[in-house]
């Protein structure tokens, strides 16, 4: 037998077993790696089904018996009603934010628990809701139960009702400019006037306007009155053009708006012959209101603010 050979073939035998060792051994970690993201899968589903569901994030209302409405997946993307709820603290308490058509709201919620039922109240009473399907998967929707009442005038009685809400995003409205805009740095910032009023009958009722040019190209509407429990932001798409203001709903650009402007000698800023009327009052969006820097906003004149009663 010839020793040379025997010296050559006996190494590459052993490298050969040590090779398919390994492979072995890295099929074997691949495939426990494989079977404990299922187990671990799996226990996150049974979990989110099991344990208590939390009504914090993001929801799409998805039927409302209020309005007549198309099926979900029907609904048109401007027509959409979102909310959000913080995460309710230690008593319950916490915050919603509604999303609708370019505005945003905001307010308080609380929730409770009586003989085994969740509750919750938004400001306008306690109803109970019901929670099912997982977060986790996606899938989760909320019911918010309206009982059953009867008119006492009538005696006719409505039959309970819920309000679902799915599991969804909220828009971006202030992200969504136009395509292609300009902005004026004059314009940039905010504005706020104490100048503006609703006339309700015989009551002449104040409320601040607040304007927030951002340089994305989004404009930003607050409305707010104590008087009328008004907190409501607007996102518009806007662009400006010789000291010309054009402006869309961020969820309607084919429908705009134009108005003139003018910043004036003392640094205010002034809207000329507004004659646009799809404001939510359903009037002239600035008016012939003065807007001015936060800090040079001086105080309501009487006839705007400090008495609500018009002679």
């Amino acid at each position: 037998m010839d020793n040379r050979n025997i010296d050559y073939v006996l190494p590459v035998v052993k490298e050969e077993k040590e090779d398919v060792e390994k492979r072995i051994r890295k099929r074997k970690i691949i495939a426990l790696s494989i079977i404990s993201v299922i187990v671990l899968t799996i226990i996150f589903v049974v979990l989110s089904f099991v344990f208590p569901k939390s009504i914090s994030g993001s929801w799409e209302l998805i039927e409302n018996p209020e309005v007549t409405q198309s099926t979900p997946d029907e609904i048109k993307d401007s027509d959409r009603v979102y909310y959000t709820f913080t995460k309710p603290g230690e008593y319950g308490d916490g915050k919603w934010t509604t999303y609708f058509n370019g505005g945003v709201e905001e307010g308080d919620y609380k929730l409770s628990e009586k003989q085994g039922k969740e509750y919750i109240d938004m400001g306008t009473g306690e109803f109970e809701y019901v929670i099912k399907g997982s977060k986790l998967l996606g899938n989760a929707k909320i019911s918010i139960i309206y009982p059953e009442s009867t008119n006492e005038e009538t005696g006719e009685t409505t039959p309970a009702q819920q309000y679902v809400l799915k599991q969804a995003r909220t828009p971006r409205y202030n992200d969504d400019s136009y395509d292609k805009y300009q902005i004026d740095n004059n314009l940039l910032g905010g504005w706020v006037t104490n100048e503006r009023s609703l006339a309700y009958f015989y009551y002449n009722i104040p409320y601040t306007q607040t304007v927030n040019f951002n340089d994305n190209g989004v404009m930003i509407i607050h409305y707010e009155s104590e008087e009328l429990a008004l907190d409501r932001f607007m996102y518009y798409a806007y662009t400006t053009n010789d000291n010309k203001l054009t402006f869309s709903l961020v969820t309607d650009k084919e429908t705009n708006f134009e108005v003139a402007y003018e910043i004036d000698k003392d640094g205010n800023l002034k809207f000329i012959d507004d004659t646009t009327s799809s404001s939510i009052f359903a009037d002239a969006f600035f008016g012939e209101a003065t807007f001015y820097t936060p800090e040079n906003l001086p105080e309501p004149s009487q006839a705007t603010g400090d008495e609500l009663l018009a002679e």
